[in-house]
């Protein structure tokens, strides 16, 4: 986009935000550090000004990345604006437990606990964007909660944030969507002491040493996957580093007790997913989930192989095998 555009396209964002929050007592950003959160936030400064907007994590504990809190400390401070961190480990783990749901997550755990802190009257602003979308889409506004970058992509966004001079911090985990750890956990959090722990403890540790080999990438993670009574860890990153780096991860997430297999990305994989019945009876779900949630995760293409669930618990999907391509 040309500076001409970019520039319509900021004050018609600030014009909207300032028409909508007019109608409410007080504006909410929910607000994780990552690129659209920061552009929302600074968007809604522009428009309402720093007093009148307070920034709003919900804290996800362990799940929330070091240096995402650390990115969260320095933008508050950058924008000057009230910031609150609210609870929500046990709602987030509690959601967890019926298989991996970023959607229902955002409902239970961060968009509904604002509201509850908060109260009504209270306009709760967010950063979801198209790029954000897999299978059916949802509104702009709804109940209270407005998403002015709701009909950009993240290219746009990106090129918003650029030509506005905003900071953006990165965590170098996903080029796209970043800030929680549990969305690597593709099986349900049967057990926090156990799943969790794996997948904190191998995010925690991947970016550690990829940090302090100062290595630049567009995605970082350990995936975790398996039967429930064993932690499989697959690592990505993307570009996929050099012979002496790649043995240096793995040799540092092989120590860690609460995986039982480690293995690096550096071919195709096929994946075995048992899925909630609703999901495997429907053609289009089993793609947008195969296309839209589990492809993202992973540093090089995967094929699904969807079988039904017989665990009644399981509200979405588990992954229960992986097998490298030859």
């Amino acid at each position: 986009m040309e500076k001409p555009a970019l520039s319509a396209l900021a004050r018609a964002i600030i014009e909207e935000i300032r028409e909508v929050a007019s109608c409410f007592r007080q504006t909410v950003v929910a607000f994780s550090g990552g690129m659209d959160s920061t552009v929302t936030l600074f968007l809604a400064c522009e428009a309402l000004g720093r007093r009148n907007v307070v920034s709003c994590t919900v804290d996800w504990g362990p799940y929330l990345p070091r240096k995402a809190r650390e990115n969260i400390r320095f933008l508050v401070e950058h924008f000057g604006v009230e910031h609150i961190m609210l609870p929500g480990q046990s709602v987030l783990e509690e959601v967890a437990k019926g298989g991996p749901s970023c959607n229902l997550c955002t409902k239970r755990a961060k968009l509904a606990r604002i509201r509850e802190h908060f109260g009504e009257g209270t306009l709760i602003l967010g950063g979801a964007n198209k790029s954000d979308s897999w299978g059916n889409r949802g509104v702009k506004f709804l109940r209270g909660t407005f998403s002015p970058l709701f009909d950009l992509g993240k290219e746009e966004i990106a090129a918003l944030a650029a030509f506005l001079g905003i900071p953006i911090r990165r965590i170098g985990e996903h080029a796209v969507r970043e800030g929680c750890f549990l969305k690597h956990l593709l099986k349900p959090l049967a057990s926090p002491s156990f799943h969790g722990q794996a997948v904190v403890e191998a995010n925690e540790r991947l970016l550690e040493v990829l940090d302090e080999a100062g290595y630049v990438r567009d995605l970082a993670n350990v995936t975790v996957v398996g039967p429930l009574r064993e932690n499989i860890a697959l690592v990505n990153v993307s570009p996929l580093p050099g012979e002496p780096l790649r043995t240096r991860i793995l040799e540092s997430l092989s120590t860690l007790p609460s995986l039982s297999r480690v293995i690096l990305v550096d071919g195709p994989l096929r994946l075995v997913v048992r899925a909630n019945p609703g999901i495997y009876r429907n053609e289009l779900s089993r793609f947008w989930l195969a296309r839209g949630r589990i492809q993202p995760e992973f540093a090089l293409p995967v094929q699904c192989i969807f079988l039904p669930s017989t665990n009644r618990r399981l509200r979405t999907f588990h992954v229960v095998d992986v097998v490298k391509e030859r």
